[in-house]
Order: structure tokens, then C-alpha cells, then sequence
């Protein structure tokens, strides 16, 4: 059941003003050549192209942009070799919510003022189709990005890919059909960003999983299938002196219901909220085990209940290939550090040591002993990056950029790491990201985030502070 990375599946969209079907006959053989070159230029690990035919109308925009959205394409590239006015382009755009870049695709790369005449000509004045559907789309407030360029530059299929990464990024929130086992934590108002309108643009909804259901699926849970778990257990943790066969077969237990949940929902997502998952008397396990697990295999978790991050985080694994749910927890104000921590789950994918398995306790309502997930993150660059909304209720995403040091917290517990910014005054860090409306929930991601954050922002219309 691993969530692996998919492939990003890029549409590509070419358009021609119709009157040059009629002054330029060959224009359109010659435009289909090019852009199958194109495609072949910019081919890469993990990249997938359908090139569609050739649109000159409003009918064939139409059609063709349906048939993309039919193959389930993640980015719809309108590509612009000659010109094709924003008229017959825009209608259609408009009404889908796949991400949209446009890109003036030249064939030519170096401008030779004496060999310009007008067949050179003819394949490459796109740049104002695109300023002319760029002013049309931003005066509707649809979002889209554009990228200029010619693929013999050094750095134009990486800033291509980056694109690509970010629209994969958007389509993995808008289908990640993520669930929620014990609602909201209670009044913890930050993570409850469901209703917003970004949100609902996005079109992404949730399930939430009432505990009577989760109940009867965990009773229906066999001795078999629980042995199996605790044996994969035994071969991925270090397994604690002190931790009784009963919390691992409770774990077990919990793994094989959500898995069941996830499949019967097609969730690539979930939200789990330990306080109602602990008091309840009848589970009594807040599921630290197996959310670590499934994260570890690719899928987005958050805790108390947010569904939402949860999503966000399972985009994240999908373009980043690994992500992890963290939060901030302390700080280092005379040496500028934090600590990134939570109770007991986390990606364990991520750990710079093999991961243990812990004994832990919750005393409350009800009084229960489980498993935690016990590791350090393996040091390097690293970005959090924070999804919210502005007061207004559109999306914003927050970066901040650095480094998760070598030090070890030997006296803590759970998944953890010192994190130490690039900026250099933490204190100005926590205040602007405060001041800018970040929540307390968090992903965790290698190396600098900034650039597909930025990019994921513009083609969905939202607001990126980087930190």
C-alpha cells in the first residue's frame, strides 16, 4: 500500500491564431514538429507529456483541454510559438482548476539580426501571446505561471521540472481525499482552515472517521494479520526492553484499522487526534506507530486532527520524494536554535539512526500505555514550511530556511532534531512568522524548499513569505 511518487504528468497545450492556417498553410506541420522536439528536449526522470493537437478555436481549446483534463494531466502548459489571441485561449482556461503555465516556446535561442526575416519569424513571436493572456487571466483572477526560455540554457529544464514540481503539488492536496480520526483537537483554532475559501477552491474535502466506525473495523482486525505487523515491527524498530507484547499488538492493531480506513476512502491522507483516540476506553491507543509507519511509506500525516497539513504534507512527499509533520516546540534565544519535536511520530524514513520504539503514557480521562516512534533527524539542509491562510481566506505558505544541526537531545524522546535558521535572529524569525499568520503545524522537508514553494504559490493564487 505505499504511496510511492508518482510520475508528474504535463499537458501540453499549443495554439495558433486561425488566420495563419490561411496565410501560412505549413505553419501548423511545422508548429507540431517543434513541439514533439520540445517534448523530447525536456524530457526527464520523472516527467510524463501529452502533447494535444493544435487549437485555433474556441471549440478546439475546449475539447482539447477536456481530453487533458480526462488523462488526469497535473499542469496544462499553453505553449506559444506563434500567436494565438487570449480570447479564443481564455474562455476555457478559466473555467479548470489544473494549474496553467505559459511559455513562449521559440525554436530560436540566439536572435542573428541579419539571418532574421519572415519564416524565422513565424515560429517565434509568442512572447506577446502570452502577455496578452497573462493580462486577460490576471484581470479574471485566475492564477497561472509563466516560464521564459529555451531549453539549451544551462538552468531552463530544472526551472521547467521546478514548475512541474510545484503543479504536481497542488494536484496531490486537491486529491488526497484525506481523513480525520477524532475530529479537531478542541479549541486549537490555528489548524481548523477547512472552510476557507482556499480551501474550497482547491476542492480538496476530508472524511472524517467517527470512533464508533474506527471501533468496529479495529474488533474485526484478526490475530493473524496482527502477528505479521509486530514481525515488520521487530525488522524496522529497535524495540524497548520495557515495552510489553500487549502495546505492540495494540499498535498492530491500530496500523491494520487505519490501513483499512484508507484503502475504503482512497486516502492518501489523515489527521489523528490523540486526546479523543486516548480517552476513548475502547482503543486507548493514540496511533504514534502507525502513523509513523505510513508516513515512512509516502503518505501525509498531521496530528490533532489536521487533515488539512495532513494533505499538505503528503504533497510535499510527493515532490520532494520524503517529507516529515513537525512542529516547533522550544527555543534557543542566546544561540539562535530551535527544537523541532513531537510526541511520538514522525518519518522515520528521515532518521539518522535506526528508529526505536518507546513506552509512553497518557493519564486523563481515561489512562492508557502505548508506543512511541523514538529517533533524531538525520542532519542537513532543511526547510519547515507552514500552510495557513490570510485573514481573508486565501492559501499562503510560509518557508524558513536552514539547517538541522549534529547535535543530539539524548534526554528527550519522540522524533526530534536542533534546527538552526538561516536568518540570524530568531527572535525576529518567530515574530515575523507570527506577525504573518503562521500556525503551529509544520513540514518538514531536505534541502531549500524556497524556490517550488514560490512557484507552487503562483499557480495556485496564494500568498509564499519565505523566512
Amino acid at each position: 500500500m505505499n504511496k510511492k511518487t508518482n510520475d508528474i504528468h504535463i499537458g501540453i497545450l499549443p495554439g495558433l491564431l486561425d488566420l495563419y492556417n490561411r496565410l501560412a498553410p505549413e505553419a501548423s506541420g511545422r508548429l507540431t514538429k517543434s513541439f514533439n522536439q520540445e517534448i523530447l528536449n525536456l524530457k526527464a526522470d520523472g516527467l510524463k507529456f501529452t502533447l494535444s493537437s493544435l487549437v485555433c478555436t474556441h471549440e478546439q481549446v475546449e475539447a482539447q483541454c477536456e481530453k487533458l483534463l480526462d488523462k488526469d494531466v497535473d499542469l496544462i502548459v499553453v505553449a506559444l510559438a506563434p500567436y494565438c489571441p487570449s480570447g479564443v485561449l481564455a474562455p476555457a482556461l478559466l473555467k479548470i482548476d489544473t494549474p496553467i503555465l505559459l511559455w513562449p516556446t521559440q525554436t530560436m535561442f540566439e536572435l542573428e539580426p541579419e539571418k532574421y526575416d519572415a519564416e524565422t519569424e513565424l515560429l517565434n513571436h509568442g512572447v506577446h501571446a502570452v502577455q496578452d493572456l497573462a493580462n486577460t487571466l490576471r484581470k479574471n483572477n485566475k492564477a497561472f505561471g509563466i516560464i521564459h526560455g529555451h531549453w539549451k540554457q544551462d538552468d531552463f529544464k530544472e526551472e521547467f521540472a521546478n514548475w512541474a514540481k510545484a503543479a504536481k503539488a497542488i494536484r496531490s492536496i486537491q486529491k488526497a481525499n484525506p481523513v480525520q480520526v477524532g475530529g479537531h483537537f478542541e479549541d486549537m483554532l490555528d489548524l481548523q482552515i477547512g472552510s476557507d475559501a482556499f480551501v474550497d477552491k482547491l476542492g480538496t474535502k476530508h472524511t472524517e472517521i467517527s470512533l464508533d466506525e474506527y471501533y468496529k473495523i479495529w474488533t474485526n482486525v484478526k490475530d493473524e494479520q496482527i502477528a505479521e505487523c509486530v514481525k515488520a515491527y521487530r525488522g524496522t524498530f529497535e524495540i524497548s526492553d520495557d515495552l510489553e507484547k500487549d502495546i505492540l499488538n495494540k499498535a498492530a492493531r491500530g496500523e491494520i484499522t487505519l490501513r483499512v480506513i484508507m484503502e475504503k476512502y482512497n486516502s492518501s491522507a489523515f489527521g489523528l487526534n490523540f486526546f479523543k483516540l486516548c480517552n476513548d476506553s475502547r482503543i486507548a491507543e493514540p496511533l504514534h506507530v502507525p502513523g509513523s509507519v505510513l508516513m515512512s511509506e509516502g503518505f501525509g500525516y498531521a496530528g490533532e486532527g489536521d487533515w488539512m497539513t495532513a494533505a499538505f504534507v503528503y504533497a510535499m512527499q510527493q515532490v520532494f520524494g520524503i517529507a516529515s509533520f513537525s512542529e516547533i516546540f522550544s527555543v534557543g534565544y542566546a544561540d539562535n536554535r530551535l527544537v523541532l519535536k513531537h510526541w511520538g511520530e514522525g518519518n522515520f524514513a528521515m532518521a539518522r539512526e535506526k528508529p526505536e520504539l518507546l513506552s509512553s503514557k497518557f493519564s486523563d480521562i481515561n489512562k492508557t500505555e502505548f508506543a512511541i516512534v523514538d529517533f533524531e533527524f538525520e542532519p542537513g539542509q532543511t526547510t519547515l514550511l507552514n500552510l495557513n491562510s490570510t485573514p481573508d481566506g486565501l492559501g499562503q505558505i510560509i518557508t524558513i530556511t536552514g539547517e538541522i544541526t549534529k547535535d543530539n537531545l539524548p534526554k528527550a524522546s519522540g522524533p526530534r532534531a536542533v534546527f538552526k535558521p538561516d536568518c540570524q535572529d530568531v527572535r525576529k524569525l518567530l515574530t515575523d512568522y507570527a506577525y504573518n499568520g503562521g500556525s503551529h503545524h509544520l513540514a518538514l522537508v531536505k534541502g531549500n524548499g524556497c524556490v517550488i514553494a514560490e512557484k507552487l504559490c503562483r499557480l495556485a493564487g496564494w500568498k509564499h513569505i519565505s523566512l
